[in-house]
Parts: C-alpha cells; structure tokens; sequence
C-alpha cells in the first residue's frame, strides 16, 4: 500500500512539472529582434478570382504568357456595319477603311523611298569613280541637277551633248524635285537623287564629279562649259 502511495505521489509530481512547461514554453518560436516581440506567423491565402472571360459573336479571350487575359474586339465600326449594315453605318465603315488604308499607302511609299535609297547606296558602292581607287582606267562624269535650278536648265543641254558625242565618257545623273516621268525623257541615265548628293557633301547646284583615266578627281560645282569639261578627260 505504502508503494502504491508512492507511485502514485511520483506521477503527480510528473505531470505538474509537463503542465509549469508548457505554461512556460507555450509559444514554439520567440523572435527577440522584432519589436512587438513575438513574431506572429500570417498564413497567406492565394486568390481564387480569375478574370471574366466574355465570349459572343464578336469577343476572342486572349491569355498572355504572365496568364492575364484581354479581349480582343473589333472596331465599332466593323461590328455595327457587320451587325446592322444599313447606310448610316456603310458610310461609318468606309471612312474607317479609307483612314487604314491611307496609313497602308504612307507605309508603303516610306518603304519604297528607302528601298530607293538602299539601291542607289548600292550602286554609289559599284561606282570605283566615287567610292575607292579607279582601278578600270575609264572616264567617268557624275552630273547632279536640281528642278527650277536655272544654271541646271543651261548645263543640261551641255551633259547631253557629251553624251550623245563622247561616248568613251560614262555618265551617270541624279536629280532632284523631278517626277519618274519627267525623268525619262533626258537623253543621258539619269535616276532620282536619293541621298547621293547627301553623301558627296554636295550644297549647290549644278554640280559635276569627274574621274578620268590618269585617275584624277575633279569636284565642279556651277555652270562648267562643255571645252572645259572635256580638257579634264585629256
């Protein structure tokens, strides 16, 4: 009886000594660098909202790669026209259409004036006369002119008589402020001056590079007579 007393004394001193523990230590972590003491763990919970997706006749959902979602709708001019295609709305769509399609024009033409110049750039690098050492021996006038240049308008007739009458003299024109049209009726090759004089540093009008056969450059800007021209390819 006297053990049983004792057993039973051992186990209430046990379990006294686990309830003063977790009395004590009944937080599991003290944090003691924050300044409200314990540190209180936030459980943080993911959102379940997801946009709307709307899907008709004319909405397309579109998911970026982040996972956002946009929709896409065509112009309110498009769908009112496609919806109702009566002549109020008929005249709404083709001003639309007339604006986009005047954008397409103004892009096209900024891409054919710089496939122009990439192809005179191509061809100015062809030149040996202008670009590096004129190792073909060969005579070479490179003549720019300008539309409403009056000393242009007297020099032409110049150039083309060198042209027609000497033809061991290759010539080669640039133009600027002339149509495609108006081009083509000079007797001599004459192209569009698309930043050819630009890259010569030329600032007046008319103006006449020369190259000849002794490898002699001559940069002539003005009226030159034909007499003198010539006397530079001797």
């Amino acid at each position: 009886m006297r053990c049983f007393a004792v057993l039973v004394f051992i186990i209430f001193c046990f379990c006294l000594n686990i309830t003063y523990a977790k009395g004590l230590f009944e937080y599991e972590r003290i944090d003691f660098f924050n300044k409200g003491g314990l540190h209180n763990e936030t459980k943080q919970t993911a959102s379940n909202d997801t946009p709307e997706i709307v899907i008709d006749e004319w909405a397309e959902p579109i998911v970026s790669s982040s996972g956002r979602i946009s929709i896409y709708l065509p112009p309110k001019e498009v769908r009112s026209f496609l919806d109702n295609p009566d002549p109020k709305n008929a005249k709404a769509y083709l001003e639309w259409n007339s604006r986009r399609i005047k954008k397409f024009l103004a892009a096209q033409e900024a891409l054919k004036k710089e496939t122009k110049e990439i192809e005179t750039m191509n061809e100015l690098k062809s030149q040996p006369s202008l670009t590096a050492e004129n190792k073909t021996k060969a005579n070479y006038l490179f003549y720019f002119m300008r539309k409403e240049c009056l000393y242009c308008a007297k020099e032409t007739p110049v150039i083309e008589d060198i042209y027609l009458n000497h033809p061991e003299i290759k010539i080669k024109a640039f133009a600027r402020g002339y149509s495609d049209q108006e081009l083509s009726r000079f007797k001599f090759p004459v192209m569009q001056d698309n930043g050819m004089s630009r890259i010569l540093k030329l600032t007046s009008y008319p103006f006449i590079v020369i190259s000849n056969k002794k490898q002699e450059r001559y940069r002539l800007p003005g009226f030159i007579e034909k007499e003198k021209i010539l006397e530079l390819f001797e």
